[in-house]
């Protein structure tokens, strides 16, 4: 079955971030094990080493401060289970799961007020473009879940009812 370009723009989507997020998640446990605050502090001169400006500098002052080990597991733990999570998405959208679609916009609408918090209080370009980027995937998902479960039902009406 062929699938609409943007539902397999989504399952790409979905499928690459779970890979870059347990690449993150795997680096962050070699990080711990090795100390993370000598893996901030090597992380905050390197930004330091290749990057010029004062978001720079900022950027390397909040990786030393919050380099401790508990924000590191915190991270562990949110990178694994975003991957976990965003990998399961793709793979049921994939496999044409009727329900995939709206695991989805469950999943991403759970995060909207979160994200519209942030916009409002902490205003930027990328937060908006995730907010926006998000809302798009939901509205589209959601869409997509709706047809696929009128056609389900129509299919399942009885020959006599159908118009």
């Amino acid at each position: 079955m062929k699938r609409p370009l943007g539902l397999e723009a989504i399952i790409d989507y979905k499928l690459t971030k779970a890979a870059v997020e347990m690449v993150l998640g795997v680096l962050l446990v070699v990080g711990l094990v090795r100390g993370p605050e000598a893996m901030s502090a090597t992380f905050a001169q390197m930004i330091l080493d290749h990057a010029a400006g004062a978001w720079a500098l900022r950027v390397a002052t909040v990786i030393v401060l919050t380099g401790t080990s508990g924000h590191v597991k915190i991270a562990v733990a949110v990178a694994f289970g975003d991957a976990a999570l965003s990998a399961f998405e793709g793979l049921a959208l994939r496999a044409g799961r009727w329900w995939a679609p709206w695991l989805v916009v469950v999943a991403t609408g759970a995060l909207i007020p979160v994200e519209i918090w942030e916009v409002i209080h902490k205003p930027g370009p990328v937060r908006g473009a995730i907010l926006v980027v998000n809302w798009a995937i939901l509205i589209y998902l959601l869409r997509i879940a709706l047809r696929e479960h009128r056609e389900r039902v129509a299919r399942h009406v009885a020959p006599e009812y159908r118009p």
